[in-house]
């Protein structure tokens, strides 16, 4: 495999929906800087103790809140909010989907992948771009909110205790989280030939594995397939509150990522192709 090949494929994918990621990373940097603005305009921590202390007990089970440990944990509890936030979710997914959709079923619906095909470039270095692309986004994505969060915090300056270097754990999280899309996004693109198909699919497996990770502390028949949810191994509160990242879910997310990366590889190199 000729890795200049895969490099020079790599960047040319990458700079195709360069604007679009540009402005979804902005957008995740915008939403977390904002956080610490909005927690210092309620009074930092305490202030926002007080107001969680108000919501009814089946709020709270409800939207996943508790006073108690967000009492303890401090600033850092409720900045960890933002990293579980669906519109952190929203973007990140955005993102990483739509490359690995838009750089192999939508450029075999275009006929653009006959390109680098009709040169003395294997099947396996074009899907390896691809792979490295996917690679790059998420760690963009996992790097991008934790600096608009740290120029959040040194701007607003909100009341409590914050440790900057737990938020490399936090970045490891969202890397691995985004990663395993990535993959998954990569074996349905492999597969389809068209990049609407992909990301409908991939947008409503995302949702649904938020949903079920959401609800299955409220309602019981979740609990039971709670593991199925690539969120159930996505604990940046953790993270960010002590600075460790399980290692057990940070492999699991990783290995989801790799292994469907691999299926992807079969099916692309063993498909037919459009003219």
């Amino acid at each position: 495999m000729n890795a200049a090949a895969v490099l020079r494929m790599t960047a040319r994918v990458l700079r195709s929906g360069l604007p679009g990621l540009i402005a979804l990373l902005l957008g995740i940097g915008f939403f977390e800087f904002v956080q610490p603005l909005v927690i210092a305009s309620f009074g930092g921590a305490r202030g926002l103790d007080a107001i969680m202390d108000r919501i009814p007990p089946a709020l709270q089970a409800f939207t996943r809140t508790r006073p108690e440990f967000l009492a303890l944990s401090g600033l850092a509890g409720y900045l960890s909010l933002g990293f579980s936030h669906p519109l952190y979710i929203v973007l990140a997914g955005a993102a990483v989907v739509g490359f690995a959709a838009r750089s192999l079923a939508g450029e075999m619906d275009r006929g653009i992948i006959q390109i680098p095909l009709a040169r003395p470039i294997s099947r396996p270095a074009v899907y390896a771009s691809r792979v490295l692309g996917v690679g790059i986004i998420s760690a963009l994505l996992a790097v991008v909110g934790p600096i608009g969060m740290v120029a959040g915090l040194l701007y607003s300056r909100p009341e409590g205790d914050f440790v900057y270097a737990h938020l490399g754990a936090t970045t490891l999280n969202g890397l691995a989280l985004f990663w395993a899309v990535g993959g998954l996004t990569l074996w349905g693109s492999a597969a389809a030939s068209t990049a609407g198909r992909v990301v409908g699919w991939a947008i409503g497996l995302l949702v649904l594995s938020y949903f079920v990770d959401y609800f299955a502390g409220v309602w019981a028949p979740l609990q039971r397939i709670a593991f199925l949810s690539l969120f159930e191994y996505y604990e940046p509160t953790e993270a960010l509150v002590s600075g460790r990242a399980d290692t057990a879910n940070l492999l699991t997310l990783a290995g989801v990522g790799i292994v469907a990366a691999v299926a992807g590889l079969v099916v692309f190199t063993r498909r037919d192709l459009p003219a």
